[in-house]
């Protein structure tokens, strides 16, 4: 694998939930297209699932499936499999299985494209929820990921592109 060269910001987004923990239990990104926030944002999202939890259930959010898979899943799994990671993906359910050492974790994959969309993912219980492009999600979608996180410890991570955070505002006040 050839080496990864993160920004220092990325760096930052990498490690929140190891240095702030205590004191934050979401991170939002915004930032240019192709800035590489998604990657980072994703891979920290799944180091941190991994590592914190066991047997949970995680929600990994895009505008559709189809586009999490291209935008979030299709650059994030070859590197969590190169970091010795066993991903199996359940394509029919919008399953990604990941096991690492002695942790093994489901994250159910939403699309959040419509008001009709909160009540995909309304009834589920998870340890966190990665939210990409969030700002183009109806405010129910995302306001329903967020309530979804209720096992201790839970944390969220929210990206969108820089036009998009005035729209992530009104949805998260």
């Amino acid at each position: 694998m050839e080496a990864v060269r993160f920004s220092e910001k990325q760096r930052r987004v990498l490690r929140w939930w190891q240095t702030d923990a205590e004191r934050y239990d979401a991170v939002i990104c915004d930032g240019a297209v192709r800035s590489g926030k998604t990657f980072s944002m994703g891979l920290s999202f799944f180091l941190w699932a991994q590592t914190s939890f066991d047997q949970q259930q995680f929600g990994v959010c895009g505008k559709t499936i189809l586009s999490l898979r291209r935008n979030v899943l299709q650059e994030i799994v070859p590197v969590l499999r190169e970091m010795g990671m066993k991903c199996t993906e359940k394509r029919s359910e919008n399953l990604l299985v990941v096991r690492s050492g002695k942790s093994r974790n489901r994250f159910w994959l939403f699309g959040g494209k419509d008001e009709s969309s909160a009540a995909l993912i309304q009834g589920s219980t998870f340890a966190g929820v990665l939210l990409d492009e969030a700002a183009l999600m109806p405010r129910s979608f995302v306001e329903q990921a967020c309530a979804r996180c209720s096992v201790a410890g839970s944390k969220l991570w929210l990206d969108c592109n820089p036009d998009g955070l005035t729209n992530l505002s009104r949805i998260l006040y």
